[in-house]
């Protein structure tokens, strides 16, 4: 199992950046090395804390994937911090593996962080 964490600033406001993040869906794809990693999770938004934990339901290219998202008011609009805890579920190539994916997923949360309130 490997953990991501990410935190960056947002120009939403928390409330806006919540319903973003709210609204991304529950079907991910995101690009990797000329492929896609896909997953299917629930969410659980707690409106009232800024918070959405996830965790990935049957089908997808990890064995397990849980996490949250949790936003919080900062000047000039918001702090969102990511954490999420994953296992590709190979063995073998995890030492090589879970760095990549761990890279690709961070910069992913990254791009969709700085698109609120853009």
């Amino acid at each position: 199992m490997r953990t991501i964490r990410v935190t960056a600033h947002a120009a939403a406001s928390s409330d806006e950046a919540f319903d973003a993040i709210a609204a991304l869906g529950d079907h991910w794809r995101v690009a990797f090395r000329g492929r896609e990693i896909r997953w299917a999770q629930r969410c659980e938004p707690a409106p009232d804390r800024r918070a959405i934990t996830f965790t990935q339901t049957d089908g997808g290219d990890f064995r397990d994937l849980t996490g949250t998202w949790q936003i919080s008011p900062a000047t000039g609009g918001c702090e969102v911090r990511f954490e999420a805890t994953f296992d590709v579920g190979v063995p073998i190539y995890d030492r090589i593996l879970d760095p990549i994916v761990e890279k690709v997923l961070a910069d992913h949360v990254r791009d969709i962080i700085g698109r609120f309130g853009s």
